[in-house]
């Protein structure tokens, strides 16, 4: 290798190192939220081989969120069941169905179009992937001047060529260090960031170059991966689970070009053996028999083994941080690696726009991996279970394979487990200094805890006079944007009763009424957006006209009330109306009232609708779970809420 001498760049932000779609999902993320980052990959071109295809619910609610969602819908194909084949019998199993989001399906995309998809959208915000960079070396330095600590990452490009190597394995899932390739010629770059994002994959350089081992094993299975034109009698869905009188599992994928990816059992083949078209049909045909399979044509054939591991740490200093296949890689059982991998991102970059905003205090970060840990570990367990009831050699597994109505039981039971398990809309994270119980209320319900993600349902915006806007909408819709608190006011039936009521309580927890809670609603948001605020004018001059640089202000307030239609003429001076036309022309996020007509909200929030309620407000954390509570709409309750604020953002 011919060395030149390294030239520094200029400091960044952020750097990331990957950009496949954890890597480019971050960089949308904060280039949206302010925050200049580079993002280099190794790769010349996005990798026409797709490993994953499906996004779930709880992705495409993010999508949602973030305003990426269109494109996904466009090129993707919903999917909510898929066929499953013992023993020539046939079962149609709806696994993915889900009744907790709007979103009750998966959406089937290759990975390479979910790529280019966010490609796209990084190049619409003015962002380039920076190809060609390969990561060397990464460490935490501290400044000798200053004493302030930053990253310097080593990257080199080569000169001719790509930097891929002759030596290079091409078995899948292996985990190793890319040795240098002697001869070439490399150009090399120093850069300096306050923070590095590693979403470079398994292989990960920069887990092994601040040494975090990658705990967990390595699969006894071998598993083929075939893409090209078959011709079977098998009346192929979505999803196709095949198992045939070899007791062997194959899984088969219709991709968007008219091909198929084909992914089956092969233990027992040498890893020294010569991995053949011939090798893989007889394989297939032996799955498939007695139903007729035959192999036409051959884009893509490789095996890889399958690893379960999860990084011993998912930082390094609160300074490099890993996200996606270099934090995490499992079986692909369940579809839900890249997934997991989008949802890293997605907790990771507001809570780096506030520190380097200085919004927060650094150690925000270290509740990244309290949080993502946890699910990426059970996720992790669910998927292994998965797989080992297709493919694993065990006698256990092997014998329940042998039996149609044991393996079509057990199968279905790992999967259909609580709703929003598979479509990840059940993830949880625990209390900690972001998810904050109340100091003195009882801790409600699993179901309402901190922590949970946010709950979507059906609202009618209420406006002058009462009268209710035609168009239904859901909650989720309001919560747009990266970055953004939501406060959630539920006023249960709180805006039809009198200023008399003023100063009453319900189970010791004080009410209030229209007057006073919008005199609450326009103190606080006014008092969190005056103290906490993106600068455009920080960050964004380096990018643009930092006049035109707007960024929406980080608090938004929506009030939802409850006033069902089984209350009596006796129960208020005027049930005909929520009294709220103090609300009735606030925009979007200041305060604009929304009616539960069904109080489906109420119920799913954990908060008594009627008579009996005090209301409650509910804080919604950028990413869309639950943060804090409390319980009432009154001053105190709004004293609660601005001391949990006070004790997250600096």
């Amino acid at each position: 290798m011919t060395k030149a001498e390294p030239r520094t760049a200029s400091n960044i932000p952020v750097l990331i190192s990957g950009a496949g779609p954890v890597g480019t999902m971050a960089a949308i993320m904060l280039t949206r939220l302010g925050v200049p980052c580079r993002i280099i990959e190794r790769d010349m071109v996005v990798s026409p081989l797709s490993k994953a295809f499906s996004l779930h619910a709880r992705t495409l609610e993010i999508f949602d969120q973030t305003g990426l969602l269109d494109q996904f819908l466009v090129q993707g194909h919903p999917i909510s069941q898929f066929d499953i084949y013992f023993n020539n019998v046939h079962s149609v199993f709806p696994g993915l169905v889900n009744s907790i989001s709007h979103f009750n399906y998966a959406l089937f995309l290759e990975q390479r179009k979910t790529t280019a998809i966010l490609n796209e959208e990084l190049e619409k915000g003015g962002l380039k992937v920076d190809r060609g960079w390969e990561l060397m070396d990464t460490k935490v330095v501290v400044d000798s001047k200053d004493g302030k600590e930053y990253v310097e990452t080593t990257i080199r490009r080569a000169l001719d060529g790509t930097n891929k190597r002759t030596t290079e394995s091409t078995i899948l899932g292996t985990v190793e260090l890319e040795a240098e390739e002697a001869g070439k010629k490399y150009e090399t770059e120093v850069v300096r960031s306050q923070y590095l994002v590693a979403a470079d994959g398994g292989k990960s350089a920069v887990r092994h170059k601040v040494n975090i081992p990658f705990v967990g094993k390595t699969l006894e299975n071998n598993v083929i991966l075939y893409e090209g034109l078959i011709d079977t009698d098998f009346k192929l869905s979505d999803l196709t689970v095949i198992n045939g009188s070899n007791n062997k599992t194959m899984n088969i994928f219709p991709l968007s070009n008219g091909q198929v990816r084909v992914m089956i059992d092969a233990s027992e083949l040498d890893p020294t053996q010569e991995l053949t078209l011939e090798v893989f049909t007889k394989l297939a045909q032996a799955a498939a028999y007695p139903t007729r399979f035959e192999v036409k044509t051959q884009t893509w054939l490789t095996y890889y083994k399958v690893n379960e591991r999860q990084a011993a740490s998912y930082s390094h200093k609160n300074r490099i941080f890993l996200a996606g296949d270099a934090a995490h890689v499992h079986s692909p059982a369940g579809g839900q690696g890249m997934n997991l991998g989008l949802q890293d991102a997605h907790n990771l970059t507001w809570k780096l726009a506030l520190a380097i905003h200085g919004l927060a205090d650094p150690k925000i970060l270290e509740t990244y991996e309290e949080e993502r840990g946890p699910v990426a570990k059970a996720v992790i367990k669910m998927s292994s279970n998965m797989f080992a009831m297709g493919f694993s050699n065990k006698l256990s597994y092997r014998a329940i394979r042998k039996t149609v109505t044991a393996f079509i039981s057990v199968f279905v039971g790992f999967i259909a487990v609580p709703a929003g398990t598979v479509s990840m809309l059940a993830n949880r994270y625990e209390t900690n200094s972001l998810n904050q119980t109340h100091k003195t209320q009882p801790v409600p319900k699993e179901a309402y805890q901190v922590g949970q993600r946010a709950h979507d349902g059906p609202l009618r915006r209420v406006l002058y006079g009462g009268k209710k806007d035609e168009d239904e909408i859901r909650l989720h819709q309001l919560f747009y944007g990266p970055g953004n608190f939501h406060i959630l006011v539920f006023t249960s039936d709180l805006l039809s009763v009198t200023s008399a009521s003023k100063g009453k309580d319900i189970n010791g927890i004080p009410i209030t009424n229209e007057q006073e809670l919008k005199e609450n609603v326009q103190k606080y948001l006014s008092q969190w957006r005056s103290k906490w605020s993106y600068d455009p004018h920080k960050y964004l001059a380096k990018l643009q006209d930092a006049s035109s640089a707007k960024i929406n202000p980080i608090f938004h307030t929506h009030l939802i009330a409850a006033l069902p239609e089984t209350l009596s003429a006796t129960d208020f001076e005027d049930p005909s109306q929520i009294h709220a036309d103090s609300f009735a022309n606030k925009a979007v996020g200041e305060g604009a009232v929304y009616q539960d007509e069904t109080s489906i909200l109420h119920e799913r929030y954990g908060v008594t609708p009627v008579k009996a309620g005090a209301g409650a407000i509910v804080v919604v954390r950028p990413d869309t779970h639950l943060g804090y509570r409390t319980l009432g709409a009154g001053p105190a309750a709004w004293q609660d809420v601005d001391q949990y604020f006070q004790s997250i953002l600096s």
